[in-house]
């Protein structure tokens, strides 16, 4: 964004206009959300050192000028920077907290408010605008900023009605990962300039937000913007069936799965596939793994082999049905025994070979980090949960979650394919483009439900373009597929309500 704005600015664009741009925008919000008091509203607009205590000043000036009540409250204006003085001499009602310092006190023309009287005027308050800190944020806030955050979220807990706006970026809430500091604003309404932020599409910060409303204000050019959220014009589409078409034009989807003490995992995986439009499926299986009803519509690839798990021996009876797929599911209930490993590498290399699209999740992820086995060259997803993030990266959990966008690159940058990093705010990267999935439930946490992924993943595999297309348009069909299982559960739901779902947005998006 910092790049962005330079980029408007020597276009022409002064950064005091942006800043009047931010503000009015702003004040459109307040305007939709504030309840209409007229000149009974009550406004208290916190505003910080930099550029966004500016835009927090245009908004005090328009809301005076619509006849509001507001004090501004300054803090830290030793650090103010000159647009935001340039504001504040526009605006000379601005009241400096108390012990803020000489700067913001003389700034404010002597006057100046204490905490206790600031608390007053907070429970007076229809809402509070937070223009404490902008997209800077990398560490926890200090000083009077700090104190700001305290006293109204501690009026904010008192009286849960107090509505909090936060001016692009709740405070306390970093830009680039989601992370959220102590202390924090926790907003009801997000008014974001120009474009999302990363972290506001991130747990825990997503939670700081509130409603996210992204209004535009002319900022130029988008060079170097690496992750776009799939939604509005971004949605993925799939193409019409054919009028003319018959299960074998509608793809053929093989999946390698499951095992003795796992069989259900092939059989969501199957169920997937089949449910988001793939015409014919086929589940490898053995003789000995039975206990787990699959869907008639699936057809089998029966290994003659006791073994409860599969060997390296297995691979080479697969590569007829390799060779007759258009896309491979290979990972869900595999187990992991060391003959197991062998047996992945052996496919491994038989998809590489005939090139064949491929989806790679679950044991078998667990089995290329313990062996080391090279994807690269492999025309493919793979699909980690963090957990799994974290073994491949050789790192912890939390490691993975504190910077989701850094994770999902690093796994691409050591595999080579296309990286799927599932969690709330799912993350897409193929080493030039990134997508964020921000749709999605808690209730997508429940067992099974990265195997019916896994099969979704498989059909738009085939069904568009290339590998990173087909990845957002999974993760995006499996993300609202949840949802609307949730929301006719009006609760928990399991993974086969997920892949049933998923013809619903399977058909809308054809449409």
């Amino acid at each position: 964004m910092a790049t962005l704005d330079q980029q408007t600015i020597s276009a022409g664009v002064s950064s005091l206009e942006l800043m009047e741009r931010a503000g009015g925008v702003v004040v459109d919000a307040i305007r939709e959300v504030l309840p209409r008091r007229g000149n009974e509203s009550k406004v208290v607009v916190l505003c910080g050192p930099g550029n966004n205590g500016g835009d927090g000043l245009v908004v005090a000036r328009r809301l005076v000028d619509d006849g509001m009540s507001v004090l501004a409250v300054l803090t830290d204006a030793s650090r103010y920077s000159t647009e935001c003085r340039a504001q504040l001499a526009s605006f000379p009602y601005a009241v400096a907290l108390e012990g803020s310092g000489e700067v913001a006190h003389a700034a404010c023309c002597g006057r100046s408010i204490t905490h206790n009287d600031l608390a007053v005027r907070l429970a007076e308050a229809h809402l509070v605008v937070d223009a404490l800190l902008g997209t800077g944020q990398r560490e926890a806030p200090r000083g009077g900023v700090r104190e700001l955050i305290e006293i109204a979220m501690r009026e904010k807990v008192r009286r849960p009605e107090l509505i909090v706006l936060s001016v692009d970026i709740p405070t306390g809430v970093d830009a680039d990962t989601g992370a959220r500091y102590s202390p924090h604003v926790v907003a009801d309404f997000t008014v974001s300039i120009e474009l999302l932020k990363r972290g506001m599409v991130q747990f825990p910060g997503r939670d700081a937000c509130g409603e996210i409303r992204v209004v535009p204000i002319g900022i130029s050019g988008r060079e170097g913007i690496e992750f776009g959220v799939v939604e509005g014009s971004a949605r993925p589409s799939m193409k019409r069936r054919s009028p003319a078409a018959h299960k074998g034009t509608q793809g053929r989807v093989l999946v390698i799965a499951g095992s003795a003490a796992m069989p259900g995992a092939s059989a969501l995986a199957v169920l997937g596939a089949l449910r988001s439009g793939s015409g014919l499926v086929s589940r490898v299986t053995k003789p000995s793994w039975s206990g787990v009803e699959v869907t008639p519509e699936c057809m089998n690839v029966i290994l003659d082999s006791p073994q409860p798990h599969y060997t390296e021996d297995d691979a080479a009876p697969l590569v007829e049905a390799i060779g007759a797929a258009d896309s491979v599911v290979v990972g869900p209930g595999l187990g992991r025994d060391a003959e197991t490993g062998r047996f992945v590498q052996r496919c491994i290399d038989s998809l590489r070979a005939m090139k064949k699209r491929c989806v790679i999740d679950a044991d078998a992820l667990a089995l290329i980090s313990t062996h080391q086995i090279n994807l690269k060259g492999l025309d493919g997803v793979i699909t980690p949960h963090p957990g799994e993030a974290a073994t491949l990266l050789g790192v912890s959990n939390n490691d993975v979650q504190k910077d989701r966008f850094s994770s999902v690159k690093k796994l691409h940058e050591l595999l080579g394919v296309t990286s799927l990093l599932k969690g709330a705010g799912t993350l897409v990267w193929d080493g030039e483009r990134g997508g964020i999935i921000a749709h999605g439930t808690p209730y997508l946490a429940t067992a099974g439900s990265g195997d019916v992924l896994s099969g979704i993943l498989a059909t738009a595999l085939h069904r568009c373009e290339n590998v990173f297309d087909a990845t957002v348009c999974g993760a995006y069909i499996h993300a609202v597929a949840g949802e609307r299982a949730s929301q006719a559960s009006r609760g928990p739901i399991i993974a086969s309500d997920v892949a049933l779902a998923a013809a619903s947005v399977v058909g809308e998006l054809e449409r």
